[in-house]
């Protein structure tokens, strides 16, 4: 088997950064949609950019077998392409420039698919927070790729798609917000499934903390119970155990005093 994870500080620092860059690419994706070319947004997307590239680098260097390790990570390669910055103006100068919202929507569904990978190695022993990483980061995509495809509908931009993205996700179903495309549609299908599974999981996973908690807090009574028990046990022996004199010195043999 390829090694395809870095261990220790190093290893979490990646993947901490790649979850950042992940949750980064949801405002960049909306800037750039709304003609955003500023140099500051320049700049993150370049830095966005770089992270997925070292990490990839740093991983596919270190990797035995490097064939492999690429053909299982495919997705990481895929999000390296569709995040070059330069994808946009590439596509600008040719005749597929109406592609580049369906680009900037596989991109964005890419970095949520990285994102939640690097959140299992992170928080694969903590699983109540991985559980509300995982529904937060659902819903802020979701909010945002339907800003993305349908902007007349949620005019208030990202936040009000995230207010729908909530909404949608725990079934409450206002209907302020109401997708009107057939993509939009579908992006509300993924919300809702992968919101009652999200829910449902993060409020198990909820009581299985409390509960754990509790019987932490009964098991932890009960050895002191014991310990005290013992404790009195061991000064009841002492006390009624009999004392023992101290042994007599065995006589010494003397030879009586021979008579002359």
């Amino acid at each position: 088997m390829p090694t395809n994870r870095l261990d220790g500080a190093l290893g979490r620092a990646i993947n901490t950064c790649v979850v950042l860059a992940a949750l980064a690419t949801v405002p960049l994706v909306i800037l750039q949609e709304q003609g955003n070319t500023s140099l500051a947004v320049q700049i993150a997307d370049w830095a966005v950019w770089i992270v997925f590239v070292l990490e990839y680098s740093i991983e596919i260097a270190l990797c035995s077998d490097r064939g492999a390790y690429a053909r299982k990570n495919w997705l990481s390669m895929a999000v390296i392409v569709l995040s070059f910055p330069m994808v946009p103006a590439m596509l600008s100068l040719t005749r597929l420039a109406r592609l580049s919202r369906l680009v900037r929507l596989v991109r964005l569904v890419g970095v949520t698919a990285r994102a939640l990978g690097e959140l299992k190695v992170i928080l694969s022993r903590q699983s109540l927070i991985y559980a509300m990483c995982i529904t937060v980061l659902v819903i802020i995509a979701g909010g945002a790729a339907l800003t993305l495809l349908e902007p007349q509908t949620v005019k208030g931009g990202v936040p009000d798609g995230i207010w729908w993205a909530v909404v949608t996700a725990t079934t409450v179903g206002y209907g302020d917000i109401t997708p009107q495309s057939h993509w939009g549609r579908a992006v509300a299908v993924v919300v809702m499934l992968a919101g009652v599974s999200l829910v449902s999981t993060l409020a198990a996973s909820i009581t299985t903390f409390f509960v754990g908690q509790q019987e932490e807090a009964e098991i932890q009574e009960l050895r002191d119970r014991m310990a005290r028990m013992e404790a009195m046990l061991q000064e009841l022996l002492r006390r009624t155990e009999p004392s023992v004199p101290p042994p007599y010195p065995e006589p010494t043999s003397s030879e009586p005093p021979r008579q002359s």
